[in-house]
């Protein structure tokens, strides 16, 4: 309650919805809570209702940590600038990059970012642990470790997430053959390692700070800094998962 308190002190329209079986869509059992409405300062938390009491506390918890995060400490979601008008060199290559899977990269970047730090500001902070999100995080990085197939933006995010394995839980060695990742897959890995390699709860980068960082670490990816824009203060409706 205390930590609902906290976080409804920056965002008092905030909500927590239990969804039904029938409802679960799109979340799922593999990213079962669920925020939506960071933008707009109305923040949403949605869990499915097939987690037992003490992984609910846990994952309302969780969400509630990123939204401290967000508000509080100024560290929040990142997008794609919409083009500016009248540029049609701008508008071209925006169009031409939306086959790559944005939401997935951009969304994972503040994911994990976020998770180095909270994992541990929850268990000393209020003492709450975060066993529901490193069983889903060890889970869901074996799944999509043998995932060859997808765009770059797609494979920048699954080294992202080894890094953030290595971080949280240990030698990602155990789940992944090192040998088969691509260029992208250790680019998005040794960047991530370069420039978030410090955050835990005792190191919470200032907002500007992070920004910086962010963009340097999608500098390093080929991007320009440019072409993205940080949220709230936007208009585009982000999400965080679990």
């Amino acid at each position: 309650m205390r930590l609902f308190r906290e976080v409804n002190s920056y965002a008092q329209g905030l909500k927590i919805e239990i969804l039904s079986k029938k409802r679960r869509q799109p979340i799922g059992e593999a990213h079962p809570v669920t925020t939506v409405g960071l933008t707009h300062q109305t923040p949403l938390i949605q869990i499915v209702d097939s987690l037992g009491k003490g992984q609910k506390v846990e994952a309302i918890a969780h969400e509630l940590a990123h939204l401290i995060l967000v508000y509080r400490y100024g560290l929040g979601v990142i997008g794609r600038r919409i083009p500016r008008h009248g540029d049609s060199g701008d508008v071209f290559r925006f169009f031409m990059s939306m086959r790559g899977d944005w939401i997935y990269l951009l969304g994972q970047t503040a994911n994990t970012v976020h998770h180095l730090i909270l994992v541990d500001h929850l268990k000393k902070e209020y003492g709450i642990q975060s066993n529901l999100h490193l069983r889903l995080l060890h889970h869901n990085f074996g799944v999509i470790a043998k995932d060859y197939s997808r765009d770059k933006e797609s494979l920048y995010a699954k080294g992202l997430i080894a890094f953030e394995y290595e971080r949280l839980i240990g030698n990602m060695e155990r789940v992944i053959n090192i040998f088969c990742q691509t260029e992208f897959f250790w680019k998005a890995y040794h960047s991530a390692k370069k420039y978030f390699g410090r955050y835990d709860s005792r190191s919470i980068p200032a907002p500007l700070s992070y920004e910086e960082n962010i963009l340097s670490f999608l500098g390093v990816l080929g991007y320009l800094r440019e072409d993205f824009i940080f949220f709230p203060g936007g208009k585009r409706n982000f999400c965080l998962k679990f």
